[in-house]
């Protein structure tokens, strides 16, 4: 685990289960509203929620509270490696522009 996940779980994991303390209303806690527990914290009350959810819908776990992953999603829509081959052979030989190519191209079965 990085450095980063690590303070990131440290700074959360408290914050919400006095948060669940809170919202359940078990006696020895250290904030009386959810508000308190905000301004102690400088922390918006959107920004509690939001990592309440996240921590809810993975179980509790600590790995929840860390960000989700960035990049492209699998399964991109971009056209596959061998079509494209067809596509770029066919715009130097031809000349024609792009959208040009991709119809004579589907015309003659060689793109789906």
């Amino acid at each position: 685990m990085k450095f980063n996940q690590t303070i990131i779980i440290k700074r959360w994991r408290p914050i919400l289960e006095e948060y669940e303390k809170i919202l359940n209303k078990v006696s020895p806690r250290s904030f009386q509203l959810v508000k308190d527990l905000c301004l102690a914290h400088h922390i918006s009350n959107k920004e509690l929620r939001r990592y309440y959810r996240k921590w809810l819908e993975g179980n509790k776990e600590d790995n929840s509270l860390l960000p989700a992953p960035v990049g492209a999603r699998p399964g991109s829509r971009r056209t596959p490696k061998p079509i494209e081959r067809n596509i770029m052979k066919a715009y130097r030989r031809f000349g024609s522009n792009r959208y040009d190519v991709y119809v004579t191209l589907k015309l003659h079965h060689c793109i789906n």
